[in-house]
């Protein structure tokens, strides 16, 4: 299985020498803008197991301390608590996923054949990830979790996107209808994440979920 983007980004953070890659930019250059970005990418990265093992409520910044190998103040140097590191966690894997429908909006091909491509990159995205996002997905479904107003901005996003491919002159939808499809496949999503669904089933989900998309957005064609 190919890595994923998070498990590619702790991989690079470790052929850079991980913890003695900080120690030695403090060295040479003090706390400057690179020291701190990859004291947060470390926090961050080491923070992702201890999520997914503990759950949000069991884990105590002492777990981020003892995982990430920093002190209390360099952690506080750049979260004030444990939900900042989640929020930056979610907001990384945000990006990636959005930063990959960008670049699909190039492809050409029908709309059909560019609606189930995006439907499999979301899943395959979502499972490969794994646990940890459906622990953020839970959180951001939260009205009061500070991870709700990415995930507000991640659906306009993605409906923008979608818009953009399929809309013509003449043809506009309300972007309450690219909405509700994302919410159809965040929470087959969930779902699957919930009860380790096998290979079979996810790609049940991929078709299925591709076929309401098509049969929603391109009427025409079926």
């Amino acid at each position: 299985m190919e890595l994923t983007e998070l498990g590619a980004l702790r991989a690079v953070f470790e052929d850079l020498g991980g913890h003695g890659a900080v120690a030695r930019q403090q060295e040479q250059v003090g706390e400057g803008p690179l020291v701190g970005h990859l004291q947060r990418t470390n926090i961050q990265l080491a923070a992702i197991p201890v999520f997914v093992r503990k759950g949000l409520a069991e884990t105590t910044v002492n777990d981020l301390l003892a995982a990430a190998n920093v002190s209390r103040r360099t952690f506080y140097k750049y979260f004030q608590n444990k939900m900042e590191v989640l929020e930056g966690i979610y907001q990384t894997a945000v990006l990636l996923l959005l930063a990959r429908f960008r670049e699909m909006r190039r492809v050409a091909g029908s709309p059909e054949a560019w609606l189930g491509a995006m439907v499999e990159r979301f899943f395959d995205y979502h499972l490969a990830v794994g646990p940890i996002i459906r622990l953020m997905q839970e959180e951001a479904l939260r009205a009061d979790s500070p991870l709700a107003a990415h995930r507000q901005r991640a659906h306009v996003e993605m409906a923008r996107l979608l818009a953009e491919r399929l809309e013509g002159p003449g043809l506009q939808r309300d972007p309450l209808t690219y909405r509700a499809l994302l919410w159809a496949m965040e929470a087959a999503s969930l779902e699957l994440l919930a009860r380790a669904a096998s290979r079979a089933e996810i790609e049940q989900a991929k078709q299925v979920l591709g076929e309401l998309l098509i049969a929603s957005l391109c009427p025409r064609s079926t």
